[in-house]
């Protein structure tokens, strides 16, 4: 009997420590993950507009604290890249940007991998080939042939061209994965 809890208590205290390893690996990993966050950097959306069949998104980028990436400085940014849901895919029509808001410069609308973060996503991405300057925004607009709900948790690839290490996701409001009727 005494042997039997014994036992019991080793039993348990392994239990215990097989939990607390898991428990702070996950949190190790969570640390790791957080480093690959591009959290200096701003993506705003500024307009969801419907004309006719289209709906038009419009969104800022910009980096409040631009320098080197030293000192809680975040170097410029040389482009950014937007996953797509399916049907976002499928109803997409254009894709521009602006530094002023005025003059508008169509990219392609071509979802393809990014080359550049290859090793964070399998994924086809909306790549915007364009950056910042300072704190200047740059502005990104896509134009869909359907209406789309929006997400807090879309992400964003922001690229800098220092050439900041991690993957570098920003999650910002943007296209989400239900189409509205």
């Amino acid at each position: 009997m005494k042997t039997m809890k014994h036992f019991f208590k080793i039993s348990c205290a392994a239990a215990i420590i097989t939990a607390g390893t898991i428990a702070l690996s996950s949190f190790t990993k969570d640390a790791q993950t957080e480093s690959l966050v591009a959290e200096g950097y701003s993506i705003v959306l500024l307009d969801k507009t419907t004309d006719g069949t289209n709906e038009t998104w419009t969104w800022a980028l910009t980096n409040p604290n631009p320098g080197n990436g030293e000192n809680g400085t975040y170097q410029d940014v040389s482009h950014a890249s937007m996953p797509l849901t399916a049907a976002a895919e499928a109803a997409l029509v254009s894709a521009e940007y602006s530094y002023d808001q005025v003059s508008w410069t169509s990219v392609s609308i071509e979802m393809e991998r990014d080359p550049s973060i290859r090793v964070c996503t399998s994924t086809d991405v909306l790549k915007f080939n364009v950056g910042t300057t300072g704190t200047e925004p740059l502005y990104m607009r896509v134009t869909f042939s359907d209406e789309f709900n929006s997400s807090l948790l879309a992400r964003c690839y922001i690229k800098t061209g220092g050439g900041r290490t991690g993957c570098n996701w920003y999650y910002f409001e943007g296209i989400g994965n239900q189409k509205l009727d």
